[in-house]
């Protein structure tokens, strides 16, 4: 028998082995990913009745409102599959605004599976207490300059909410619009983590659909006493309406 090596049987042998390993791969190759286009749509609630901007609406109890600003900062919003793959959309961060029910995220990426959102009532501390409006360029970003604004001081960082209404203060609902109520609410530590909230996807699209229900809220407060936060003056009012709104955003 020949030693001899023999080149041509030996490059065959490499091209099958090649071959079987790429068919195997091909068995095994995860779906392709595709991308959508993320909205999310947030709508204010009050019971049932849907809350729009200078709307007179009331309570269970009949206390009566007219609401003028409805606005809540939300910000690192993710995307998380079940197996625990994340993606982020090309904008993470929203001011939800009264009477506006639609927000385009942007191009994202998803394999096929379930996924969920994730995100943040207000803003991270790390952000609240390094990011001024000044310093933020793109005017559709929340931490750039607002009008109302949504920024206390470079001290304290940005509000969460802005609520402002019309309303009946009384101490028992009168009936009467014969007050105010604004609430300006928070700071370093008082943002919420929010989720897991449903994420359907349709054809190019992917979308979450949350609503807010203000009255846990406003049926916590004492009238007529607290018709008014600005958050450090009365830091337990504060966190009650915090945790009361940031605990009724919820799939719709």
């Amino acid at each position: 028998m020949s030693n001899h090596f023999r080149p041509n049987f030996f490059i065959f042998v490499v091209s099958i082995l090649f071959y079987c390993c790429n068919k195997a791969e091909d068995t095994i190759s995860k779906p392709d990913s595709v991308v959508k286009n993320l909205e999310l749509s947030f709508i204010h609630f009050l019971d049932t009745s849907e809350l729009l901007p200078d709307k007179l609406i009331e309570l269970s109890d009949g206390r009566k409102f007219q609401f003028r600003y409805i606005r809540h900062i939300l910000s690192n919003i993710v995307l998380v599959n079940e197996k625990g793959d994340t993606t982020v959309p090309s904008i993470s961060r929203i001011l939800i605004l009264e009477g506006e029910r639609t927000y385009m995220l942007g191009k994202i990426t998803l394999s096929p599976g379930k996924w969920k959102m994730y995100l943040l009532y207000g803003v991270d501390s790390v952000t609240n207490t390094t990011v001024q409006p000044s310093m933020v360029e793109d005017a559709n970003d929340p931490l750039a300059p607002q009008f109302p604004s949504m920024y206390w001081t470079w001290e304290s960082g940005y509000l969460f909410t802005k609520m402002e209404a019309l309303a009946d203060t009384s101490r028992t609902p009168s009936g009467q619009i014969n007050g105010f109520v604004d609430y300006h609410l928070g700071k370093t530590g008082l943002s919420r983590q929010l989720g897991p909230f449903e994420v359907a996807v349709v054809d190019q699209k992917a979308f979450v659909r949350l609503r807010c229900n203000l009255e846990p809220a406003l049926t916590s407060v004492v009238w007529p006493d607290e018709f008014s936060s600005h958050t450090f003056e009365n830091l337990l009012l504060a966190e009650k309406l915090i945790n009361a709104i940031a605990g009724s955003i919820q799939n719709d």
